[in-house]
């Protein structure tokens, strides 16, 4: 049976080939746990799921391997514990038990491997310091930033140039970049912020980026080159178009051979999002109906 697949980057369908049919390797970006999860959250772990289901049915049960992380600091996490008084690591542990079990009730199968950023900083402070040393990355007054100009090649997931790129329109604003596309790898510790959202660094006290936290956790459990990378279409720039940037400059090898986004989950016409204070989350939809209805739904 030959699979084909979308391929975000090359925009078309692909033949799945993978590099070794007995270890068949995914990374999903998973959630930002701070909040209950809204149904359109939800949309990635069921999409991805059915993906995974079909390539353990062609090439066995054993032969996928599936990692799904869990980011647990992020500014928003931080934000969440000030306002709350509550510890990062009570937070997130309780919205991260509340996602599995919701998404569990969607039939969706748990991953092989869920990494949370915060297990990982050591792996993230190595890789940092090998973009700077190779000078593809550079210390400044707030924290390290990614050069996107050292990379000729940036932007050819999703199609955008570094020029295209405003500052403010999903790209940061801040005056100490040398550029406006450049990117946060290490930000340094703000006066005000918790210790348990602080690290030591070579460079000082802060905390990863949340670009990074990806690129290292794929790399220490699936290897720097993973068959399918995947996420919600809205990741494709900058999220995965920076971890591309970053784990390729750091390696010198392709991160994914194959990049697979699923779209949006609209509510009145426009993308669920809890900026746009549009959402219904997993939980009380399962109240009232049950999971495989919400996992048809999605689908």
């Amino acid at each position: 049976m030959t699979l084909r697949i979308y391929d975000t980057a090359a925009r078309k369908k692909r033949v799945f080939e993978p590099q070794d049919p007995k270890r068949i390797t995914m990374y999903v970006c998973g959630p930002t746990v701070y909040n209950y999860a809204h149904i359109g959250n939800a949309r990635p772990p069921v999409v991805f799921d059915v993906l995974r289901r079909v390539l353990m049915a062609r090439y066995g049960e054993s032969a996928v391997v599936y990692a799904r992380n869990i980011t647990d600091i992020e500014d928003k996490i931080i934000a969440a514990s000030l306002a709350s008084g509550e510890p990062i690591a009570a937070i997130t542990k309780k919205y991260a038990d509340i996602y599995n079990a919701d998404v569990q009730a969607l039939n969706v199968l748990p991953p092989s491997i869920e990494p949370w950023a915060t297990g990982h900083v050591p792996e993230m402070i190595e890789m940092i310091e090998k973009l700077v040393r190779k000078k593809y990355a550079y210390v400044g007054e707030t924290g390290v930033w990614f050069s996107v100009p050292s990379m000729p090649d940036y932007g050819r997931l999703s199609g955008r140039k570094p020029e295209d790129n405003e500052a403010g329109a999903r790209v940061a604003v801040d005056e100490d970049k040398r550029d406006p596309a450049d990117f946060a790898l290490w930000k340094f510790a703000k006066p005000g912020e918790p210790e348990d959202a602080i690290w030591d660094s070579p460079w000082g006290r802060g905390r990863p980026g949340w670009h990074i936290e990806c690129s290292a956790m794929a790399a220490k459990h699936l290897g720097r080159t993973i068959d399918i990378h995947g996420g919600g279409v809205d990741l494709t720039f900058p999220h995965h178009e920076n971890e591309i940037a970053q784990s390729e400059c750091a390696h010198g090898e392709e991160l994914a051979r194959y990049w697979m986004h699923n779209g949006f989950l609209d509510m009145g016409g426009e993308k669920m999002s809890k900026s746009l204070g549009n959402i219904v989350t997993v939980h009380d939809l399962l109240k009232a109906w049950p999971g495989e209805v919400l996992r048809f739904a999605l689908l």
